[in-house]
């Protein structure tokens, strides 16, 4: 169920909002990245392709790409155009800098290798974001200000998601410097400003190498599902900064007191979950705060054959994942609750009701029980 590779540079560099992704490989990778990207944001559509077909799979693909490029320069009003090679051009060696070289563009292009059989999709966001990093430029550091690294364009809730968490910073005081992979390609470049990054499942290798070469440290946290996990994020991040906060202050208990017969009924309910970096986090939160019993929790990379088999064999009474679990959801006959990427059964364009943080508890608590009541097992085809 893992993306690979190509996904997952397509998703770290669709994230500069003021950059154009061009895919040099079959139309089919284009479209399969680039429909999970726009679900809910359909005007931003910045992303083309080489169209590689059977001819460049015999006489090599550079002549396409050379072409691409220079309709790329005259079609699109970009600061930054970004390259992704695919399956096809890395198998039959397409020279892709050398192509890149003789164009001459007075803007910057960047490129990555990604067949998707050479790593994971989380493998492509590391690689991509690392490639990203060789644009910053040396900056003033701006005191108590933040980088947050490991988000995607096409996360869920991911826009509601920075606004609280943005939200929890300023109550500390802490400044959001740039989000990466979502923020300007300006942003990008002044990210060595900040004075610390905080690593939120991924993009490990971009905070080490903003360490190395603009001196910035980071820490790595959980994304903040639940008041705890909200808790313990407020807590690394104030120990790093040294700043005195009391987190439990900023709990609000009331919306919980409102929905207690719910959250009664609930307790003990048997489920699986599966995704990405996401799951144990949530898993912590279904498990620590809202007291669900986890049968089955598995990981996007791993053997989803087993997952599923895990899954039919245990007593599993929902599922949290993204739409691809929707089909086992459905044969299972109990409801399933989509938290993770890829979700194209479901649309986001609102960014007051998030997932994470203080208020996402809420919002995300309320989400469950609703996807609870709502479901009617007696219809098992509405899921």
């Amino acid at each position: 169920m893992d993306g690979g590779r190509f996904f997952g540079a397509f998703r770290a560099f669709s994230g500069i909002t003021d950059a154009v992704v061009l895919s040099h490989a079959p139309v089919g990778c284009n479209w399969g990245t680039g429909i999970f990207n726009n679900f809910s944001n359909q005007p931003d559509i910045r992303h083309a392709c080489t169209v590689v077909h059977e001819r460049e799979i015999v006489f090599g693909g550079e002549e396409a790409l050379k072409k691409a490029l220079a309709l790329a320069d005259e079609i699109y009003d970009r600061s930054l155009l970004v390259v992704i090679s695919g399956d096809v051009p890395s198998i039959i060696g397409d020279d892709v800098q050398a192509v890149i070289d003789s164009v001459s563009s007075d803007e910057d292009v960047l490129w990555l290798e990604a067949a998707g059989y050479s790593g994971s999709m989380r493998d492509g966001y590391e690689d991509a974001l690392l490639k990203l990093g060789s644009l910053m430029k040396e900056r003033g550091v701006v005191e108590r200000s933040v980088n947050l690294i490991g988000f995607c364009p096409d996360d869920f809730k991911v826009h509601a998601d920075i606004k609280e968490i943005t939200r929890i910073m300023e109550d500390l005081g802490v400044k959001l410097n740039c989000t990466l992979s979502i923020c300007s390609f300006e942003e990008l470049r002044a990210a060595p400003a900040a004075e610390l990054n905080v690593v939120l499942g991924q993009g490990t290798k971009l905070a080490q190498y903003m360490k190395k070469e603009f001196g910035v440290p980071y820490i790595e946290a959980d994304y903040p599902y639940g008041l705890e996990g909200s808790i313990k994020f407020v807590d690394a991040l104030c120990e790093k900064l040294d700043i005195k906060h009391d987190a439990e202050n900023s709990l609000d208990l009331e919306p919980f007191k409102r929905a207690f017969l719910h959250l009664h009924e609930i307790y003990g309910t048997t489920v699986s979950i599966i995704g990405d970096f996401h799951c144990t986090p949530m898993a912590n939160f279904l498990e620590g705060e809202l007291g669900f019993e986890i049968e089955v929790q598995s990981y996007f990379d791993r053997d989803y054959h087993s997952f599923e088999e895990d899954v039919r064999k245990s007593c599993t009474m929902m599922l949290f994942g993204s739409s691809f679990e929707r089909g086992l959801a459905k044969e299972l006959g109990i409801p399933i609750m989509r938290f993770v990427y890829p979700i194209f059964d479901q649309i986001c364009i609102c960014d007051y009701a998030p997932y994470a943080g203080f208020r996402g508890a809420a919002f995300l608590t309320e989400s469950i029980i609703n996807a609870v009541m709502g479901f009617d097992h007696k219809l098992k085809n509405i899921v």
